[in-house]
């Protein structure tokens, strides 16, 4: 999954979405291709991630966040919450959390310009050994409990999937969430990087495909 365009979406809302263009595999090339001027194949077909979903389950209650720009170019913007429909805008990116929780955050890309919509986190988990999903930027603790604390908001975030390599890193499609104490409302912004051949477990290396900057709010 390759970075080719970043489009960030309307500072109106409180939220952004990085639009961005991802590499894929041909999996049926087209039998007669087009020739070119310099004699090299046709680019591969691009991919573009219009859309996160954040699906938190505490085994009683679960919510779905999402952020979306339909179309794909930064032309239309808009943050969902719980019980809201996809024709409902709210103005504040707050994820609402209970204190003293465990959560099972389960993390969604998809690109709905597509029909079917491709689902983009199925490519991530393909290629898991060159992405990661960083929270607040922040290189989480050495395997086997990598974790994050997010500083002033009582929440700690363990990674539960790892890419599989001979040393694992994490990938972050599956992370577990504990909240301690309630909190005011901080930024939490979640990052899918692009690392083929450097991924290392910190954030620093590679190429960010996908950035959302919602918030966490304890109660």
């Amino acid at each position: 999954m390759k970075t080719t365009t970043k489009v960030i979406l309307s500072a109106a809302v409180a939220v952004a979405l990085v639009a961005v263009s991802c590499k894929k595999k041909d999996k049926d090339p087209d039998p007669t291709p087009q020739p070119t001027t310099t004699g090299n194949p046709p680019p591969n077909e691009q991919e573009v991630i219009t859309t996160m979903k954040v699906m938190i389950d505490n085994g009683t209650t679960t919510a779905t966040y999402f952020y979306k720009d339909p179309d794909g170019d930064g032309g239309v913007t808009g943050f969902y919450g719980p019980g809201t429909s996809t024709t409902s805008t709210q103005t504040d990116s707050v994820i609402n959390l209970l204190a003293s929780k465990n959560y099972t955050v389960s993390l969604l890309l998809l690109d709905e310009t597509k029909n079917p919509v491709d689902t983009i986190s199925n490519e991530v988990l393909e290629e898991a050994a060159d992405h990661m999903f960083f929270f607040n930027q922040l290189s989480p603790s050495a395997l086997p409990n990598a974790s994050v604390t997010i500083s002033g908001t009582n929440l700690t975030i363990n990674y539960k999937d790892t890419d599989g390599a001979s040393t694992p890193k994490p990938i972050g499609l599956l992370t577990e969430w504990i909240t301690g104490a309630a909190a005011a409302k901080k930024e939490l912004s979640i990052e899918l990087k692009h690392q083929p051949g450097v991924k290392n477990g910190t954030y620093a290396p590679g190429d960010v495909d996908v950035s959302v900057p919602f918030k966490i709010k304890i109660n």
